[in-house]
């Protein structure tokens, strides 16, 4: 029996038009995004086909997958009840064991057999003639198989079996539609609280897709391992595989122990409700009236629209699944708030606009799935509970019932994602300690916008079901919507004019919503005209009475768009078509808006043009003057500059190169000159200039330019497709102007970094593979600064606002205000180089001196948080780099907070430029946090040394002499802040960042004195490798090194310091061959290391005392740039200790090391021994994690009683 009706439950659903719509959108989404180089979900050098990539593709769809699931189990039972053969089935000798596992059984094989859409989509998209071969690997079976049967196959059945139980229970398959939503923001909410563990092994089997255990094993698979290895069942996902399945198998099992075959009755709750409706309901009494009032179809109509627009709201809030969905929200809003925004896993402070941004993005799915929900839940309610003829048989317009449905959807939708929202992050704000919560804020910037946002996606929603014929293929159109949100974006189809209700509008406490804050308002208008053109669509389609279908409605449209909805359709498409015309005049003609794809093709052909010029001698800039004109409140500023340019090659030069930072649209040059040479060529797309001197530049001739640029604000702009525009398309800001010359101001001569980054990239546009970044023996490439710069005298005066503040970089000679202006001057105190910053804000400012150097932090006023910790950092910083690298060039030091539309820190000659959220607003109330603000501002302030003192050349492994250094200083001033425990979780934080780095690798890995521009080598790296020759070596001995560097280089001209020279230097400090040996291993190969505390047992002495015997392991291997890997021998003293506590808790201190000792460990296992007065409770090896280890979960492991 069971065996007849699996299959014919197979066969049903074979037969079923769900089970072919599901599989070809699944395959047609998987190839879409396989396919497409743009959207494909592996990076870098990664195979689409890699196994990983394999896996990776299966899983995610999987995930989605779970709507399509509910389709087909979810009907199973309550099928037979909705088309009458439950009660004839019942009467039958079937069991409920073959009825209930058959019918299960058969639709989870129908469900299988739909997934398998999509490795076949996957397979044939690695063969279209379009993809890129490079991004294509050989196509093995076991790949797909094992990724289909292990990741894909289990995933499925979870969820089949949670739903089937859903709907078994319940007897509705509305619910188990429900508990898709429910289980996806649980699965949401679970990877959330899971990122921000240090140690997620045991927590990674609450989650069932097996996306935390399958990624615990490939997190740090280089690109090589990736597109090589076959992944293998063990370990921790195959427990994770095997546990999920049973848990499936028992709720299976417990759905058909529990089921009953006999029809539900009414619960005792739902009795009792009914039986008093019925008592009210014979309570009241008839009135009797003279005569009826008077009325007419129109106000009988609105009449109606109240009363169904409350009847709407009023079920919908009665309705279970609101009060679910509520709660949904609320855990998610609550899980947002307390997760978002964190730097190290240290909150910030919520002030209003980060929390509105904050509330704004993680309240968007859910706002999108209730609508997707409940639209269809109001529009078909009539037909499922089968009152649509007489519901449909009244007197009433079809606006009527099609506006109410649309109120009731809107009202619930602002109940739950705007108000409710708004109470429970105010209340946030409350418990968190913010007061100053501003509602006129939160209502401009939240509320108004967010209702509108609701409106637009409850038309969306309400149409898309009134032009489907069933509840389910409209649901299936709005989830199509969400999809395509995502692809298009990958697509660059970003345009904010063909995005439904996209009305971007960028915070910041400084400057409020000025930026593209207008056009947000003028968008939301354009989605709201557009939505009324959607309404009179939906009004137009909507269906009354059985004999009407969805197809005669779409052919008699024409003839039925007469009268009131032409005129309404016509007044909406007009104000659509003039809000859009205007948008995209002012978008698209009067501001630019960059096409990704033309600039990558216009920055492939700058490299082909002018590498040529690389290697030929140029100018050298000597002097800048600067006089700008700021006007804030205008949006407008223009710089007069003059340039003095020098020969001081030996060589007559004939060509003068110019080039702008910045599209012409951001920065306009309205004039430049160069006295005595004719302009030869002007590139506009790559915003070059040539100049050839009427006669050559001899050696020692100096020259001269002068140029005038304007920034200013033109209309309604549109966000850059880009982020990294942000900060300087903005500009000039109303309050916090941040005005570099990298953007405002021309550059002379050549410069490798316009070139194209990213190997497939590259080779894209015919490219070598990596950029060419000279070796370290160029000759020539020495010469130039790795800056591209020089160094150079400055004298800048600006004007702005009298009630602003000024800072600019130099030191101030003057100060005044004359009228409404305030008119500064800053000259440079010494030759510096050419990074310029003009800053101009409402700034309050502490200021202290110290050792005569004035530090001072310019600060929003109501930023006030952190600026004693700044200046505390900025003060032991100042005395730890002047005690150990030498002293500081200035006689200050400037922190200066900007708007938040980067947050990101940059160091200027003597300034440090901080973005608000990035530090002012971090809250590091928790002592135990990992202060970040000390790390990043003592970073900061070490590149005065590391940069603006010391400048490497124009090579490979530059950046290990500007933020490696840099790095060591502010781990440094944190661990004399904090001590030596409080550094394991800063390390760990580093490690992570550094081996997840190799992982999207986008060309070749590179030792660390060979680094190219590699952030995760030379910054995160960088660090735990100088912290563990700190640690091996001594901190005296690691800074003398780098003083010898400083004591050579400083202020230096060409030819300039290279990597070579900073870890001769660290060779120089190494007393034995190990210790050298440790220096090849950490600047010249990619070392990667294993050590493991494999186990621990302790045993009571006669004494009274505790012997622990723990066994450790050692190992080592070298690795390639492609990340293939060679064992090599091990042998380096490993700090090994016994505790009292575990050294991964926040609450370890020294009071917990009962025992430390320094002991040589050559590779493989050896036994080490410890007597201690208290029993431990723990063991470790390298319990501070100093060397790169890619499990450090296994350096610690719990003491056990001998014999036990």
């Amino acid at each position: 029996m069971f065996a007849t009706i699996a299959r014919f439950e197979l066969r049903y659903q074979f037969r079923n038009p769900v089970f072919w719509v599901a599989t070809i959108m699944f395959f047609l989404l998987t190839l879409g995004w396989t396919s497409v180089e743009s959207i494909r979900p592996v990076g870098g050098n990664i195979h689409t086909n890699a196994p990983t990539g394999i896996a990776q593709v299966l899983l995610t769809m999987s995930m989605f997958f779970m709507f399509v699931t509910t389709a087909f189990v979810g009907n199973v039972v309550v099928r037979d009840d909705e088309t009458g053969f439950g009660s004839i089935i019942r009467s039958t000798k079937v069991g409920k064991l073959p009825y209930l596992f058959g019918r299960f059984t058969g639709a989870f094989l129908g469900a299988a057999v739909a997934f398998l859409a999509v490795p076949l989509a996957l397979w044939l998209g690695t063969y279209m003639p379009w993809v890129n071969p490079d991004l294509i690997g050989p196509n093995r079976l076991q790949d797909y198989a094992f990724a289909y049967f292990v990741i894909a196959l289990p995933n499925v059945l979870i969820t089949s079996a949670i739903f089937f139980a859903v709907a078994s229970w319940t007897r509705s398959v509305t619910y188990s539609y429900l508990a898709v939503i429910v289980s996806m923001f649980a699965y949401f909410a679970l990877t959330a609280m899971m990122r921000k563990m240090p140690d997620v092994s045991l927590a990674a089997y609450f989650e069932p897709f097996g996306s935390v255990a399958y990624g615990l094993g490939v997190r740090y698979l280089t690109p090589i391992q990736q597109n090589t290895q076959a992944l293998e069942l063990t370990g921790m996902l195959a427990s994770h595989r095997l546990l999920w399945i049973a848990i499936s198998v028992a709720i299976v099992g417990f759905v058909v122990w529990r089921f009953s075959f006999a029809a539900r009755g009414a619960s005792k709750a739902s009795a009792k409700r009914d039986a008093a409706h019925q008592q009210k309901l014979a309570a009241i009494k008839p009135m009797l009236v003279d005569r009826l009032p008077e009325n007419t179809p129109e106000r009988g109509a609105w009449h109606q629209l109240a009363t169904r627009t409350r009847l709407e709201m009023k079920l919908v809030f009665k309705s279970p699944a609101f009060w679910v969905l509520a709660l949904i929200g609320s855990i998610n809003l609550m899980l947002t708030l307390m997760l978002a925004g964190r730097m190290y896993d240290v909150p910030i402070w919520p002030r209003t606009y980060a929390i509105i941004d904050t509330v704004r993005g993680g309240s968007t799915l859910i706002t999108l799935l209730m609508a997707i929900y409940f639209s269809g839940e109001v529009v078909w309610r009539e037909r499922e509970r089968r009152i649509s003829e007489i519901v449909d048989a009244t007197p009433l317009p079809n606006w009527v019932f099609l506006v109410s449905k649309l109120a009731g959807v809107v009202g619930v939708l602002i109940a739950l994602s705007v108000v409710a929202v708004l109470l429970q992050a105010v209340a946030y704000q409350f418990v968190r300690g913010v007061t100053d919560v501003e509602l006129g804020q939160w209502l401009m910037w939240f509320v108004i916008p967010s209702a509108l946002y609701v409106i637009h996606l409850s038309v969306l929603a309400i149409v898309a079901q009134a032009v489907s014929p069933n509840k389910f293929v409209g649901w299936g159109l709005m989830l199509l919507y969400l999809i395509s949100t995502i692809v298009f974006a990958g697509l660059g189809l970003d345009h904010p004019l063909i995005n439904y209700g996209d009305a971007p509008m960028p915070l910041s406490e400084m400057n409020g919503n000025d930026y593209v804050g207008a056009t947000a308002w003028w968008l939301s208008g354009y989605w709201t005209a557009f939505a009324a053109v959607l309404v009179v669509i939906g009004h137009l389609m909507w269906r009354r009475g059985t004999a009407v279908t969805l197809g005669g409605q779409w052919r008699t449209l024409p003839l039925r768009l007469r009268g009131a909805p032409l005129v309404y359709l016509s007044v909406a498409l007009a104000v659509t078509v003039g809000i859009g015309a205007l948008l995209f005049y002012n978008m698209n003609i009067v501001n630019t808006r960059f096409d990704e794809d033309e600039m990558e093709a216009h920055t492939a052909q700058y490299e082909k043009d002018y590498a040529k010029y690389l290697d030929q001698p140029e100018p050298v800039l000597k002097d800048v003057k600067l006089n700008v004109d700021l006007r804030p409140t205008k949006r407008w500023v223009q710089f007069d500059g003059e340039y003095r340019f020098a020969n001081e090659t030996d060589k007559p030069i004939e060509l003068l190169h110019v080039r702008m930072g910045v599209p012409d649209s951001m920065a306009h040059v309205e004039a430049m000159n160069v006295p005595g040479a004719k302009l030869i060529k002007e590139d506009v797309n790559n915003l070059h200039k040539i100049y050839r001197f009427d006669r050559p530049l001899q050696p020692g001739a100096s020259g001269t330019l002068t140029f005038r640029t304007v920034m200013a604000q033109h209309g309604l702009k549109s966000l850059p497709s880009n982020k990294q525009y942000w900060e300087i398309d903005v500009q000039p800001a109303k309050n916090g102007a941040y005005l570099t010359n990298l953007g405002f101001a021309p550059a002379l001569g050549m410069s490798r970094g316009n070139f194209l980054q990213g190997s497939n990239l590259r080779k894209k546009y015919g490219l070598p593979p990596e950029t060419p970044t000279p070796s370290l023996n160029d000759k020539r490439a020495v010469m130039r600064s790795y800056a591209g710069v020089d160094r150079i005298n400055t004298d800048v005066t600006v004007a702005t606002d009298a009630d602003q503040t000024l800072i600019v970089t130099g030191e101030e000679v003057s100060n005044k205000v004359v009228g409404n202006r305030r008119i500064a001057r800053f000259v440079s105190p010494i030759p510096t180089l050419n990074f310029i910053t003009i800053q101009s804000g409402r700034y309050a400012v502490k200021s202290i001196d110290v050792d005569g150097v004035k530090l001072s932090v310019y600060y929003h006023p109501k930023h006030p948080m952190n600026v004693d910790r700044m200046l505390g950092v900025v003060k032991d910083a100042l005395q730890y780099y002047q005690k150990n690298w030498g002293p500081y060039q200035y006689k200050y030091f400037r922190v200066i907070e900007r708007p938040d539309y980067q947050g990101t820190a940059n160091s200027a000659p003597g300034t440090v430029g901080y973005s608000e959220r990035f530090g002012f607003t971090g809250d590091f109330r928790n002592p135990k946090d990992v202060d970040y603000l000390a790390f990043v501002t003592a970073h900061e302030f070490g590149h005065q040394y590391w940069f603006h003192q010391v400048m490497p050349g124009d090579v490979e492994g530059a950046e290990i002499l500007t933020e490696t250094p840099s790095q060591f200083g502010g781990i440094m001033v944190m661990k004399h802040r904090y001590g030596h425990d409080g550094m394991r979780r800063f390390l760990q934080f580093e490690q992570n960042d550094y081996l997840a780095g190799r992982r999207a690798e986008k060309a070749e890995e590179r030792p660390l004195a060979l680094v190219k521009k590699q952030g995760y080598i030379h910054y995160y790296k960088g660090s735990v490798v100088m912290y563990l020759l700190q640690d091996r070596f001594g901190e005296e001995r690691v800074n003398a090194a780098l003083k010898s560097v400083i004591d050579r280089y400083r202020f230096k001209p060409a030819p300039f310091a290279r990597s070579v020279d900073y870890v001769n230097a660290m060779m120089s400090m190494a007393r034995t061959p190990a210790e050298r040996e440790l220096i090849n291993d950490l600047f010249y190969r990619i070392t990667l290391y294993d050590l493991r505390a494999k186990s621990a047992t302790v045993r009571k002495l006669p004494n009274g005392q505790y012997e622990t015997t723990i066994t450790v392991y050692g190992g080592k291997v070298y690795a390639d740039g492609k990340g293939n890997e060679k064992a090599a021998p091990f042998a380096e003293p490993l700090d090994i200790g016994v505790f009292s506590a575990n050294p991964a808790d926040l609450a370890f201190g020294s009071g917990n090391v009962l025992s430390m000792k320094r002991v040589p460990i050559r590779s493989g296992e050896q036994k080490v021994r410890f007597v201690t007065k208290q029993k431990p409770a723990f063991a470790g090896v390298d319990s501070y994690l100093t060397y790169i280890d890619r499990n450090v979960n296994d350096n610690v492991v719990a003491v056990a009683n001998a014999g036990s």
